[in-house]
């Protein structure tokens, strides 16, 4: 069972975030069976980036220059849309990028079939009430189904293979790869003590 000085040590966390998730954290590592050390450090890791060392519970979509919101969502403009449209308009991106179901809780669940297979799973309405995502409880309760359930990570974990759980998290393109490791390899150190 993980506590809250090995929250912070593992993922850098402020006291008061990991306060504020901790108790929720391990419940779900444990419903979830994230026990390993292994399984922990890889979770932890990818959770660490995810969400901003668990400071950030929702996607930032607020773009303040057309040409930024063009690099990110290159398809979007492609599509005809105009980048200039959705600067620092952050819910009109999300309608038309997500159809308002952008990243939200401690590992970004995205898409409308992802938030209706985690409220299936955990017994909430997350569909119908997205922000739920962004309360403590369901942020980390939400983040373990994932990890463990959604994108089947436990096997890449017990290998300790970053890699592929990197790509079942957050997509081909691996974005923070370098950094996602270094945060595994930190929370593998704190959690093999």
């Amino acid at each position: 069972m993980i506590d809250t000085q090995t929250l912070i040590d593992c993922t850098g966390a402020t006291r008061a975030d990991a306060e504020r998730y901790v108790v929720h954290l391990a419940d779900g590592m444990n419903r979830f069976r994230i026990h390993s050390d292994n399984a922990m450090a890889c979770f932890l890791g990818q959770l660490s980036i995810e969400s901003e060392n668990l400071s950030k519970v929702e996607e930032d979509l607020y773009y303040t220059t057309p040409a930024r919101l063009r690099e990110i969502f290159p398809s979007l403009v492609q599509g005809g849309y105009r980048a200039e449209d959705y600067v620092r308009n952050p819910r009109a991106l999300s309608m038309l990028r997500y159809k308002g179901f952008h990243g939200r809780g401690l590992i970004q669940l995205t898409w409308e079939d992802a938030y209706a297979a985690a409220g299936r799973a955990l017994s909430a309405d997350y569909r119908g009430n997205p922000g739920l995502l962004l309360q403590p409880e369901h942020a980390a309760l939400s983040a373990c189904w994932f990890f463990a359930v959604f994108k089947d990570c436990l096997p890449a974990a017990e290998r300790g293979d970053v890699y592929d759980i990197t790509g079942r998290v957050n997509g081909p393109k691996r974005l923070k790869l370098a950094e996602r490791k270094a945060a595994t390899a930190r929370a593998y150190k704190v959690l093999s003590k």
